[in-house]
């Protein structure tokens, strides 16, 4: 019966030790900022909005050239809502614009999820991404700089 325990007590000290380790492992890059941020009430004076940006994940732009950019809003909700009366909305809501290598045009996103850029020539890029209240005035930008890489021979003949 005493084996039984200890065999017992073993396994709930493995699975908690795991479980640990597993939790602290999925706070590892700077938009977990925004996730972890504390709910707190809403007063006349929101603080300034924030954007958040990580660089691009290094093993989809290096092995296939795949620009995969995190980016998080602190004190704004990124949200499809646009126009005048939006900016009456608490808390704040807003979108992001996005800028390839000093395009004369951006993009607006409001869905929230990372920035993905596919068929790149390679060479060296520059996104900047500009967070946006609802009526396009920009509250705050980051811009990332990065090399897509050349292929190899044998990529080539792929």
């Amino acid at each position: 019966m005493e084996d039984n325990s200890l065999v017992k007590w073993i396994f709930f000290t493995t699975i908690t030790a795991m479980l640990l380790c597993a939790m602290s492992a999925m706070a590892q890059n700077a938009t977990d900022v925004c996730r972890l941020a504390p709910v707190i009430p809403l007063t006349s004076e929101e603080p300034p909005a924030k954007l958040v940006v990580d660089p691009p994940l290094a093993g989809p732009l290096a092995s296939r050239g795949v620009a995969i950019i995190q980016y998080c809003a602190q004190n704004l909700h990124i949200a499809p809502v646009f126009g005048p009366n939006a900016l009456a909305v608490s808390p704040r809501v807003g979108h992001v614009h996005v800028r390839l290598d000093a395009a004369p045009w951006v993009w607006a996103d409001a869905s929230g999820n990372p920035i993905i850029l596919m068929g790149l020539p390679p060479g060296p890029h520059k996104v900047l991404i500009e967070l946006e209240d609802a009526n396009h005035h920009t509250l705050d930008q980051g811009t990332v700089v990065f090399v897509v890489p050349e292929k190899t021979a044998a990529e080539k003949q792929q």
